[in-house]
């Protein structure tokens, strides 16, 4: 998964982020329908359930560590580790929550458009069709589920999906590649349903 920078902002010094010429690589999560018009489709990461899902344990693991260390009924080492792990799913939660990000296929004129913005900063790219060679499909690893992946030519993908995990069924998954399929022209690869 990958996207390429094209705006201000210097990334170079976020952990996780590496800048590669002019482009920068990162790992967004799956995108989801969430607008459709005859000339595009929208996509977009819909992270307030995740948000919700991750504030609500970390904040009772954190009241949970806060009440055991001031009673002094436990290892040290146990509520530090404990109390890591609220924090992580504190922190998840705010970047879930003030995360903003969208992809959209056009067809007028055909191009792929990209947008996020988070706690690292900001990243937008727009890229003619030509510039990706296929829209994947295909099951990827165990997964019950089919991935949906606009891969660029240089090798580099982006994961879109009916939900958190792609899509449930193999004519799903190739319903939505069509819809980019059809505004862009970026020609749709399938392997075998199973």
């Amino acid at each position: 998964m990958a996207a390429w920078l094209h705006s201000s902002g210097s990334l170079s010094k976020v952990p996780g982020f590496t800048i590669k010429g002019a482009s920068l690589r990162e790992n967004p999560p799956i995108m989801v329908i969430s607008e459709e018009t005859p000339e595009s489709v929208t996509f977009r990461f819909k992270g307030n359930r995740w948000a919700v899902a991750t504030l609500l344990p970390g904040v009772a693991l954190l009241w949970l560590v806060r009440n055991l260390y001031l009673s002094n009924h436990s290892a040290h080492w146990l509520l530090a580790v404990v109390g890591l792990f609220g924090l992580l799913l504190v922190y998840s939660s705010i970047y879930s929550a003030t995360a903003d990000q969208w992809l959209t296929a056009s067809s007028h004129p055909k191009v792929i458009q990209f947008h996020k913005k988070n706690l690292y900063g900001l990243v937008e790219w727009r890229r003619p069709s030509e510039a990706f060679q296929a829209i994947k499909v295909g099951r990827y690893g165990r997964s019950s589920n089919w991935q949906i992946a606009l891969v660029c030519r240089d090798g580099l993908e982006l994961y879109l999906g009916e939900n958190a995990f792609g899509a449930f069924t193999h004519e799903r998954a190739m319903n939505i590649a069509m819809k980019v399929s059809s505004r862009t022209g970026i020609m749709v690869e399938s392997t075998a349903q199973r």
